[in-house]
């Protein structure tokens, strides 16, 4: 699945002139916490909620609050926007703009194709996508199977759940925390039993289900 799949293609955007109290006051009422920054059509930074909330007063400070209302309304985003935005394209991966996420420690990625701004995608689409990917919305259970290192291995899991009755959500394969490669496996049932015996049956490790 590709970033355009899942990025939000309408987004609220700001210009270098917006003050801080309406950025503020756009993402509270949005309910939004990225606001990119575009001049003259192309993005020149990106303003997240925590930078407007470094930007708000401290309780410490010694101004009065007349002064405080003076100096706020004519902060502008552009001096505590950040300028080297990490973007992604709307061609790139989903895992790809998951990893720059991860990697840059940053919750949202703008989206550009030519310069231009076409979207944003940020951990919660990402998360959402994992969610439909994994079968969660759903009523299940999920199977962490064992794969011993030998071919065909997954292939043997899946023809021994659907022998079973049980139909498949979702397969994926990871390596767990021990290094052993396992199958991830949601079938379409709360009662797993069946399967987790027919598996057991021809030599499978099955970990702990979980039912949803």
């Amino acid at each position: 699945m590709l970033v355009r799949d899942v990025m939000q293609p309408q987004v609220l955007v700001i210009s270098p002139t917006t003050t801080v109290p309406e950025a503020v006051q756009l993402a509270q009422r949005r309910g939004i916490r990225h606001l990119p920054v575009v001049e003259d059509g192309k993005l020149c930074g990106m303003v997240s909620d925590r930078d407007l909330k470094r930007a708000m007063p401290s309780g410490a400070t010694t101004l009065e609050a007349h002064e405080l209302r003076y100096l706020l309304e004519r902060l502008a985003v552009s001096e505590i926007m950040t300028r080297t935005v990490i973007t992604t394209g709307p061609m790139f991966p989903v895992e790809e703009a998951a990893r720059l996420m991860v990697a840059e420690k940053i919750s949202g990625l703008p989206v550009t194709e030519g310069g231009r701004l076409v979207g944003i995608v940020t951990e919660t689409d990402v998360l959402d996508l994992f969610v439909r990917a994994m079968g969660a919305h759903e009523p299940s259970s999920r199977l962490d199977v064992e794969l011993p290192e030998r071919p065909a291995a997954l292939s043997e899991v899946v023809q021994v759940v659907e022998a079973a009755g049980a139909t498949i959500s979702s397969v994926m394969t990871l390596l767990n925390r021990a290094g052993l490669k396992e199958a991830i496996v949601r079938v379409g049932t709360i009662n797993p039993g069946p399967v987790i015996r027919a598996l057991e049956a021809r030599g499978y490790t099955v970990r702990d289900s979980w039912r949803g």
